[in-house]
């Protein structure tokens, strides 16, 4: 039996310096998501609230809003589509 082992070596990082790594903050790029997490606040006023059994309807509605975009959309690629090699 062919046996295929793996063998590969991350590169030693050395920090020298005393003080601790800071990451800076994240500039607002005006995508979608962060426009939508910006703005979710004000859209919702925070107010989630969790229930014990989903309305069902309301998820099918949702997920089959999804769907009809994601169908929709000019740039998406449907795999089945595509030519078999």
């Amino acid at each position: 039996m062919l046996q295929i082992k793996q063998k590969f070596h991350l590169p030693h990082f050395v920090h020298s310096s005393t003080k601790p790594v800071a990451f800076g903050p994240v500039a607002d790029d005006g995508d979608e998501l962060t426009v939508a997490i910006t703005d979710d606040p004000v859209q919702h006023d925070n107010n989630w609230q969790l229930e014990e059994r989903p309305n069902e309807v309301q998820l099918e509605q949702y997920w089959t809003e999804v769907e009809n975009d994601i169908q929709h959309d000019p740039t998406w690629i449907k795999f089945a589509d595509e030519e078999v090699l």
